[in-house]
């Protein structure tokens, strides 16, 4: 029995924007073509400040008696109406379609911020871009007979501001030479002007470079846009392991501390992974100090 068949094209060029509608034959009359073509997701992976990939998986079926092949495809593409790409790109191995069978095309893209904002200066001040990509796939028959297929759809896509993890200030309930009870807070800070869920955070902690706790949370949080999530998490500390410089860090605040880890979120284009790693000094606040001031 004939399937869904996945053949990535790879491709090196830049693409400034997400996958919104795809519309075909829009210029030429809605005209009949042996290869359909048609919009099934779009993804972006692999994200970090300096940019990210775009995918997005599009099925191609061969409503012809015939075998088809895709040998090239071209398209233009306009960024907040600053034009920003256009390119034709002919395959060296040309993707065979069967009559009737569907077969699935991923269009891995990279799109960086050293290349898009000096093409379109006025996008790093803003949340999201708005894009409009139209071109062509051009089809060949066991004939040899070529076909160019149009093809166009517009969207928007993320300015990405990247998330970041961090430690409140440590809270501490008892402190004696032996040990301590305290509270570490995790912050989980999204930097971006879209909303996600947090599924999952797996961390790991250090006191003045002693590794003190690691752990996961596994509930599910949504997170706004330039907003953050809390997370506390109480430890009973043995200086006699954990080593003396952890008494010497809490007693004589700022102490040094270091969150790492990695999160997983859910967006808008889908899931995505990003490593957390944050060092700096916080303050100590003791329970005893707290008690003297209200009174």
């Amino acid at each position: 029995m004939n399937g869904p068949r996945m053949s990535p094209i790879w491709s090196r060029l830049l693409l400034a924007g997400i996958l919104g509608g795809l519309t075909l034959g829009a210029a030429e009359g809605q005209q009949k073509y042996d290869v359909e073509v048609a919009l099934r997701e779009k993804r972006i992976a692999d994200p970090s400040p300096d940019g990210y990939t775009l995918a997005f998986h599009l099925a191609l079926k061969n409503s012809s008696e015939r075998p088809q092949a895709l040998v090239r495809y071209d398209y233009r593409v306009t960024v907040d109406e600053v034009e920003y790409l256009g390119i034709e790109t002919p395959l060296e191995e040309p993707i065979r379609l069967e009559p009737g069978v569907e077969t699935l095309i991923a269009l891995p893209v990279k799109l960086t911020s050293e290349y898009l904002f000096p093409a379109v200066p006025g996008l790093k001040d803003k949340d999201t871009g708005t894009c409009f990509v139209s071109g062509g796939m051009t089809f060949r028959d066991d004939r040899r007979r070529e076909k160019r297929v149009p093809f166009a759809f517009s969207g928007e896509f993320p300015v990405y501001r990247g998330f970041e993890g961090s430690v409140g200030p440590v809270d501490v309930q008892t402190l004696t030479l032996g040990g301590t009870e305290l509270t570490m807070k995790v912050l989980f800070k999204n930097l971006n002007g879209f909303s996600v869920s947090l599924t999952r955070l797996a961390y790991k902690l250090e006191l003045v470079g002693r590794p003190v706790a690691e752990g996961t949370f596994g509930e599910e949080k949504t997170v706004a846009g330039r907003s953050e999530a809390v997370f506390a998490v109480p430890l009973v500390l043995d200086f006699f392991e954990v080593g003396q410089s952890v008494y010497n860090g809490l007693e004589q605040p700022p102490v040094a501390v270091r969150v790492s880890g990695e999160a997983e979120v859910m967006t808008p284009w889908g899931p995505w992974r990003v490593p957390i790693e944050k060092s700096g000094k916080v303050a100590v606040v003791r329970k005893q100090a707290r008690a003297r001031t209200s009174s």
